[in-house]
């Protein structure tokens, strides 16, 4: 089997998974995380804001705030397979004083998922979908990180990494970008043993920028048909029969017909 090669994103990853404490009972995980602040000096005066929430179920998380021109927004969500994530930041031309502005969102799904309906080895496929917008200036900076891992829970555990799939994306900087990206890797999987899927969305702004991926990473597994997938966070990841190729079709219609011919002779 085929270990894609570990990004820095994996290897945190296994330096957190690779203690008896991390990998022993392992937990689903589902978070939504938003935060900001700012800060404005009017002569002597500064003020100063910092908020944060997150959520321990992935539901919709904000955090807004301003002063004199000096805002910032978050938003953060997780639903099924959708992580969802919104910065923006203000810093207005006839803004009073001076300051900074900050904002950061992100989501985080750790899943564990067992495949059933056969036996021995089988075959799958991950996709993902990344679609936002990241606005930038000449003062203002927005960004992305998005980092999928699936890999093989048993291995982690004995300290032999096995990544069945792993990607990550980030992008960065003042300009204004328009982000439609897709990924999809295909890996081989036993059938009853334990995968870890962890999937992790993160977007930041500054001084005047947006990150806007409120429709963003959606992802799913498909594999034959036949396969059921259990996940232990309840996640729907849309598994779903493959498309049978022009081949198959052909071998399906060339059986029905033999069957046609049999049955019309036994009459």
């Amino acid at each position: 089997m085929h270990s894609p090669p570990a990004t820095p994103f994996v290897l945190s990853l296994f330096a957190a998974l690779a203690t008896p404490a991390a990998w022993a009972l392992p937990t689903a995980e589902l978070t939504s995380t938003a935060s900001g602040s700012y800060r404005v000096t009017h002569g002597p005066t500064i003020s100063e804001l910092t908020a944060g929430k997150s959520d321990a179920t992935g539901a919709p998380t904000a955090v807004a705030a301003d002063m004199d021109g000096y805002g910032f927004t978050a938003r953060a969500a997780l639903d099924n397979t959708a992580l969802s994530a919104f910065a923006a930041t203000t810093l207005a031309a006839s803004a009073a004083g001076a300051g900074n502005t900050h904002a950061q969102a992100s989501t985080r799904l750790t899943d564990f998922i067992t495949f059933a309906g056969g036996s021995g080895m089988g075959t799958a496929s991950l996709t993902a979908l990344l679609t936002g917008t990241l606005t930038g200036h000449q003062t203002g900076t927005a960004g992305y990180q998005l980092d999928i891992a699936l890999y093989d829970v048993n291995d982690i555990s004995l300290g032999n990494p096995l990544w069945l799939a792993t990607d990550t994306r980030s992008s960065a900087g003042r300009q204004m970008v328009t982000v439609n990206d897709t990924f999809m890797s295909t890996f081989d999987f036993e059938y009853g043993k334990q995968y870890g899927l962890v999937a992790r969305f993160s977007v930041d702004a500054s001084d005047g920028g947006v990150a806007d991926f409120s429709n963003t990473t959606r992802f799913a597994l498909a594999s034959a048909p036949g396969v059921r997938l259990h996940s232990q966070a309840g996640i729907d990841y849309g598994i779903t029969a493959a498309v049978p190729e022009p081949e198959s079709y052909a071998m399906l219609l060339a059986g029905l017909g033999l069957m046609g011919l049999i049955a019309h002779r036994r009459r």
